[in-house]
Parts: structure tokens; sequence; C-alpha cells
């Protein structure tokens, strides 16, 4: 976006002049369009220099806020995939067990008695 000659300050003290001379007049003193004089008008309409001033202020201060904001959805977003890992791969000890079908590490994924393996082995062989 270009950046203005102007100040909004200075914006609205030349809005304040067309309040004197016509629009063309005080147009062609500050080397601007009418049609910029009128562009101007819709945006700072009835602002003085002081509300152009905390307009300024309260834009930072929201800026800042959202910046905020955001920061924080990150962090709540961060904080729920860690708390969703820590459910699937961080259950206990006994549930993960009860899932194996086993009774401890060691027998994880082994058949749960020795007759069952020994069966097994016999008929693979």
């Amino acid at each position: 976006m270009k950046k203005s000659r102007f100040t909004e300050e200075q914006i609205v003290s030349i809005l304040q002049e067309t309040d004197r001379d016509t629009v063309p007049v005080v147009a062609k003193r500050h080397g601007v369009s009418e049609q910029t004089i009128y562009t101007w008008k819709k945006r700072f309409g009835s602002f003085q220099p002081d509300d152009v001033r905390r307009l300024k202020q309260l834009e930072q201060e929201n800026a800042r806020l959202k910046k905020l904001v955001a920061e924080r959805h990150l962090e709540i977003e961060v904080m729920k995939e860690i708390a969703e890992k820590k459910m699937v791969s961080g259950r206990s000890v006994a549930s993960r067990w009860r899932m194996q079908g086993a009774t401890g590490y060691r027998n994880a994924g082994r058949a749960r008695c020795f007759p069952c393996r020994a069966r097994r082995w016999a008929t693979a062989l």
C-alpha cells in the first residue's frame, strides 16, 4: 500500500479547511485531487485531530490483543495435541497388558501359556 504524504491529523485539518473554502480551492492549495478530498471526507468525515490520535492508539492496542489471542489459541492447540498423544500412548501398564492379552511385557504378543505355544510349534514342524 502506498504511503500517504499526509498524516491523519493533517488530513483532518485539510478537511476542516473545506468547511471554510470550496473543495477545488483547498485541493489546489495542498496539491491533491478533489476526489482525494471526497475520499478523505468519507473516511475521516466527522473526526477531530484528537479523535484520530485516539483511533491510532486503539488500533495498536487491538493489534496487540489479537496477537495475544492468537498465541494463546496456538498454546491451547499444542496442549490438546500433547494430551491426545498421552491418551493414546501414555496408558497405564495394566491397560496395555489387557489390550495385548498378556500378563506382562515379557509375554506381550506371545501365547498365554506354554502348552498353547508347544502345540503351535508342533504343528509348524
